[in-house]
């Protein structure tokens, strides 16, 4: 019930329509007010007007105030008016005309309109071809295959057609990479389809159907898919091709380039136009399309210049050879859609016409250009901010955006602004757990609301029966229902949400049978087909489940889904061999479809033909390489020795024995035995790993470690040992909860002992690749420390050793190549000292990795982001507001510093798992209108806005430097941040953007040092990129200047001191200094002095605070006072100085020995330090003696002291 209530929801919320004349002028000030029944009595006024605005506003209006039935007399009016196909074309899924049948299916109603207008005389080519496919639709809806057929080949578009796919499109960057199909109309060698195998042309098998499916490709997920057709013309001629494709696409003719469109939408036959000059002879036209998701599709007519199919142009999918064509000779022009021009210059000519608006952006929807749209809506949105219609036109605008938190505002809004709208009602009915929190009174008076809101009989009965299911009566429950099915007649979609519930409710199966039995009787549809197969399953009647599966056969055998469900069910019932006739069929419809290898594998391996079936399943990883259970499948078929395992200790008892108690050192609690890491890796990509620890517990400090213990794995693994080794050799095993491990008893001596493996496979770009490090010089003393890798002989494993030399012993293991490193025998590390540099940085560390090098982490990650830095209207909204009076004029830094400061004042940093996901940031637009982001957002979000703004600036990866200097050495991906990088007046400035308070140009420590891979905007650049460190950067410095008046008397000082702050460092005080509460800022900056000033002291007040330039300076003055008594020693008096800054502190030397060298930046976060004291001490006395001044140096430090006397007291 809740779901066919979901389904009528999305019904409900496709009605959407305005009407505007200088006549209704009044009516759509009330019906935009909301004022329905005030636009109701305005148009009775005009009620015997038949202008086609006339006709359309009152549907518009029936429609607004829920009355949903089929309004006889306006088709017609409609269909008899001038121009009424730029109307149809418009209004086409409006619902008075054919509703959304594509969401919602097909019924009575939008059925019989289609009856009526197909009668009509229509002139149009693409209405008439549009009018036509949907008669095709209600045809095979209604079993009547044979007119299905027959109208589409009525539809003159190109049929013959090849294939080839399906390529990587990581995350959507697929248009815009090149693959070899887009240059080879013909390869005797298949192409790499990167992570998807390799592939190669076929001729598609769907030659009758106006519209081209890519539905066989779709168990590949999203994909980059080819299609080819050779046309032969006599002459050379003018031709418009019209193209209408549900993924984004490019249209090459004879190797040229002839239309681009970047957006993955769906959209209608005629979207796009190009017209071309077609060569004499024979010509190339090919198809790229990149679908994010499924449903990839696409028809292309070629017409002449009057809108007419071209009748002298022939087509074949068989390669020929074919003329090679330059621009110039195409000359490819981007036509316009002839119905949105049409409204276009109604609304130019009559921009208050809401009624030409309304027009303007249903025909935009119609091929889902939901900017276009959005633009023509947001000026009448703007005067009537409160409009539901608007805001319910709106939804389905930023729906298509992909910005579902607009969609809930908008909706959230109209229910809250206009609660007797009958989209409030819709949406609350269909919201089964609000329904579920009303009493029953409740229920009832808002189910009669809901019925008196709406004028068809379903929704009074679906009212009806939600009452009495609540209250459980079972007989008017089961009235209800019998009403349900009589009215949802034609409506094979909701027939299927009802007849079940005689199953559900009644348990009365033969009901629920017999109805789907006349259900698939006189329809087609295919959900209707698997619902009765399961119900005959249920009852056992397999012969019955093969008959009713197959009888489309004949209409069907292209469509591999629908193959599949016949083979599964044949293998259900063990019908192997007679499934081998369906599996050839698919492998014939698409012979690069991995699930049908597989299943062609798993037939003839119970047809006891192993070696047959070997070669399919291998054939299918090669498509599939992340099937690990089929990879493990091929290995026991072939019964291969487990590599892996021969290179592990197994049964490490012995070895325990032997090396336990030879280590006499004790740090941090335990010793490491042997610390084995093996990998095996696939040439298809993936792999698998077996880790081996042995650690002895040598004091209590190991056993707080390993007593509750966790290797955080995740995903499938297998825990080969998990046990405790005690003194007396006996084993006591672990309790365990996943990875997790309780050692109960573990006390010193003991052996802790951990033997697990698993498997990995990745997808993408580096699928087949690998990188890893590993940690060979601990600061525990360690027995053994192995890492061995077996990789396929044509596999490029780099590897490099650090701080220190250890070279792989290499060997052949059949087809594989062994790498063994390993360490005997270390003492352990020298214990940790303060502000040492990362480990990385000082033990042996051994990088692996097959990437070839970081140019290909750089393009990786460019295709990644590429389609994700898009402007829309939203972006090109802040722009104009950024740049009022243009850029141009504007110096390259006043530009920068514009956009910076943008999102430094607007934006709120966030890493939410929900809404963040890992490499791929999210469009500007979203990122404007959440204003919440993380790095790579807000990074995106400053390239996209530099760009438009013409400076050169791309985003830039990041490990930032408290990991250290040698964590990333060899190519991977593991980066931990992402900034981005401009060029001011030809010098490189990189921004970090995810401080609010962090000033221009200004640096955070973490980047200081840190390591850098530098993103262009087009992989496809000649330029090579790769790591670099973010070393002797352009940034402003971080100053810290004091300037404290000291008033000595002989029982306190009084101290006046002025501080001003420059650099990364304003962006903690600016923080502080935001909080608009005077006392919460006093008290933030007594603890910031504390910790500066060691001295008891009272803060009395702090003035004169000044935050500049956007706080690229901070100022502040504090009033102090330290009861500290002036010290005599004999005639003189002795001040001491409170240190009001501490650039150097006693903790950095408190070893007298180091074994480690300092890392700097892990102590100190300012370049410079000013401090000046001004001493007045009391009249009458004076200094006795002024100090030299002084100046040291060591490296790159400095320090100097100098002073001077004012007076003799000053």
């Amino acid at each position: 019930m809740r779901k066919f209530l979901t389904i009528f929801c999305l019904i409900i919320f496709s009605f959407s329509n305005v009407i505007a004349q200088e006549n209704y002028e009044q009516f759509w000030d009330h019906l935009l007010n909301n004022d329905r029944e005030a636009a109701a009595k305005e148009l009775q006024k005009n009620k015997k007007s038949g202008s086609m605005e006339a006709l359309v506003l009152n549907e518009i209006l029936r429609v607004e105030t829920g009355q949903l039935k089929t309004n006889d007399d306006f088709l017609k009016g409609f269909l008899v008016k001038p121009d009424f196909e730029h109307y149809l074309y418009a209004l086409w899924n409006q619902a008075y005309v054919f509703d959304t049948y594509i969401d919602t299916g097909l019924n009575n109603r939008n059925s019989g309109r289609l009856k009526t207008v197909a009668k009509a005389t229509i002139n149009n080519t693409t209405v008439k071809d549009a009018i036509t496919y949907l008669n095709s639709v209600v045809a095979r809806n209604s079993n009547d295959w044979q007119a299905y057929f027959d109208l589409n080949e009525k539809i003159d578009v190109i049929k013959d057609w090849q294939y080839c796919g399906v390529f990587e499109n990581l995350n959507e960057s697929g248009l815009d990479r090149f693959y070899m199909p887009e240059k080879m109309a013909m390869s005797a060698e298949p192409f790499d389809a990167k992570s998807n195998g390799l592939v190669n042309w076929y001729v598609s098998k769907n030659n009758k159907e106006a519209y081209q499916f890519f539905t066989n490709h779709e168990e590949y997920g999203s994909g980059v898919n080819y299609a080819q057709t050779f046309i032969s013309s006599e002459t050379d001629q003018k031709v418009h091709f019209r193209i209408g494709c549900g993924s984004a696409f490019k249209l090459w003719l004879n190797d040229v380039l002839i239309y681009e469109n970047p957006e993955d939408v769906t959209t209608d036959m005629n979207a796009y136009n190009v017209s071309v000059n077609l060569p004499k002879g024979n010509n190339r036209l090919l198809l790229k399309t990149a679908e994010s998701s499924y449903g990839s599709y696409f028809i292309i007519a070629a017409l002449d210049e009057n809108g007419q199919a071209k009748t002298n142009l022939s087509y074949s999918s068989a390669y020929s050879d074919y003329n090679k064509s330059t621009k110039e000779q195409i000359q490819a022009k981007p036509l316009n859609n002839e119905f949105e021009v049409f409204f276009e210059n109604k609304l130019k000519n009559h921009p208050n016409n809401f009624f030409y608006a309304y027009c303007l952006s249903n025909a935009y929807m119609r091929s889902s250009k939901h900017e276009e749209a959005k633009i023509v809506l947001t000026p009448f949105y703007e005067k009537y901010p409160k409009s539901s219609l608007i805001r319910k036109m709106l939804t389905g605008v930023y729906s298509l955006e992909g910005d579902e938190a607009t969609v809930k505002e908008l909706a959230d809004n109209i229910e809250l602004e206009d609660p007797n709208y009958y989209l409030p009602l819709v949406l609350k009915i269909a919201d089964y757990q609000a329904l579920q929190r009303m009493s029953l009174d409740e229920l009832d008076s808002f189910l009669n609301k809901f019925k008196k809101a709406f004028d068809l009989e379903v929704f009074n009965i679906t009212a009806d029966f939600m009452y009495n299911a609540r209250q459980e009566d079972r007989v008017k429950l089961k009235r209800n229902l019998n009403d349900l099915i009589r009215v949802a007649q034609g409506n094979t979609r909701l027939l299927l949400r009802y007849i079940p519930l005689y199953s559900i409710l009644y348990e009365d199966d033969d009901t629920t049978i017999k109805l789907l039995e006349d259900l698939n009787d006189d329809h087609f549809e295919y959900a209707a087909v698997k619902s009765l197969a399961r119900y005959y399953e249920k009852q056992n009647k397999k012969d019955k489940v093969l008959k009713l599966l197959t009888k489309d056969m004949s209409h069907m055998q292209e469509d591999n889904l629908y193959l599949k469900a016949i083979i599964d069910k044949l293998h259900n019932y063990q019908e192997h061999k007679k499934s081998l006739e369906y599996i050839d069929m698919a492998l014939d419809n698409f012979p690069y479809s991995f699930q049908m290898m597989e299943l062609k594998g798993d037939a003839l391996l119970q047809l006891d033909r192993k070696k047959e079936a070997i070669d399919f399943y291998e054939r299918s990883l090669t498509h599939n390489s992340a099937h690990k259970s089929l990879r493990k499948k091929i290995r026991d078929l072939k019964n291969e020795p487990n590599l892996l395992n021969e290179l592990v200790l197994e049964e490490a008892y012995d070895f325990i024995k032997e090396k336990r108690g030879t280590i006499t050192e004790n740090n941090y609690g335990f010793n490491i035995l042997l610390d084995d890491v093996n990998y095996e890796l696939y040439g298809e990509g993936g792999g698998r790993y077996r880790f081996v620890y042995i650690y002895e517990i040598t004091s209590d400090n190991g056993v707080e470690t390993f007593k509750e213990y966790d290797l955080g794995l995740s995903g499938g693994y297998d825990i080969i040992k998990s046990e405790l080794v005690k003194k007396d050799g006996s084993i006591v095993p672990a309790e365990k909860s996943g990875s997790s491990f309780v050692f109960s008893g573990l006390s010193i001596g003991d052996v802790i002992y951990i033997d697990y493996e698993s498997s990995f496979s990745s997808v993408g770009r580096f699928y087949r690749d690998f990188s890893d490090k590993y940690q060979f010089e601990a600061f525990h003393p360690t027995v053994e420390s192995t890492m061995q890798v077996l990789a396929p002989k044509s596999m490029n494993l780099k590897y490099a050793s650090l701080n220190g030399t250890l070279e792989p012993k290499i060997t052949d293991k059949g087809d594989m190549k062994l790498y063994e490193w390993s360490m005997l025998d270390f003492k352990g590390l020298p214990q940790g000292e303060s502000y040492m540099p990362n480990s990385v940085d000082v033990a042996n560390y051994l990088h692996v990795s097959t990437i070839k090098d970081w140019n290909e982490i750089s393009s990786w990650y460019s295709d990644l982001v590429r389609s994700r830095i898009e402007v829309n209207s939203t972006v090109e909204k802040v722009f104009s507001e950024l740049f009022p009076n243009g850029h141009k004029q504007l110096s390259e830094e006043e530009r920068v510093k514009i956009i910076y400061n943008y999102i430094r004042n607007n934006f709120n940093y966030s890493y939410v798992s929900f809404r963040q996901s890992g490499f791929v940031p999210q469009k500007p637009s979203k990122t404007i209108k959440t204003s919440l982001g993380d790095c790579k957002d807000f990074s995106t979000l400053f390239v996209t806005l530099a760009n438009l703004a013409e400076l050169d600036s791309n985003l830039v990866l990041i490990l930032t430097s408290d990991y250290g200097q040698n964590e990333l050495v060899l190519p991977s991906t593991d980066f931990n941040h992402c900034i981005a990088k401009v060029k001011i007046d030809g010098e490189e400035q990189f921004l970090e953007l995810t401080d609010k308070y962090l000033p221009f140009r200004a640096l955070p420590r973490s980047l200081a040092g840190a390591t850098a891979l530098e993103i262009p905007f087009n992989s496809d650049t000649d330029k090579t990129f790769d790591l670099f460190k973010l070393t002797d950067v352009k940034r402003e410095k971080a100053v810290f200047t004091n300037n404290a008046v000291i008033k000595v008397s002989p029982s306190h000082m009084d101290i006046e001191m002025a501080t001003e702050f420059k650099g990364h460092i304003n962006s903690y005080y600016a923080g502080l200094l935001s909080e608009p509460n005077f006392e919460v800022k006093k008290q933030a900056i007594d603890e910031d002095l504390q910790g500066r000033i060691s001295e008891s002291f009272v803060l009395e007040d702090v003035t004169n605070i000044e935050r500049l330039d956007d706080d690229r300076i901070i100022k502040f003055t504090t009033h102090l006072k330290i009861d500290k008594k002036v010290n005599k020693i004999g005639g003189l008096h002795v001040i001491q100085l409170p240190i009001v800054s501490r650039p150097y502190t006693s903790d950095i030397i408190s070893e007298e020995d180091r074994n480690y060298p300092i890392e700097y930046l892990n102590y100190e976060n300012v370049d410079v330090y000013v401090t000046t004291y001004d001493i007045i001490i009391e009249e009458g006395q004076a200094f006795s003696e002024i100090p030299e001044d002084a100046s040291f140096s060591f490296k790159d430090h400095s320090y100097s002291i100098s002073y001077k006397q004012v007076k003799p007291n000053h």
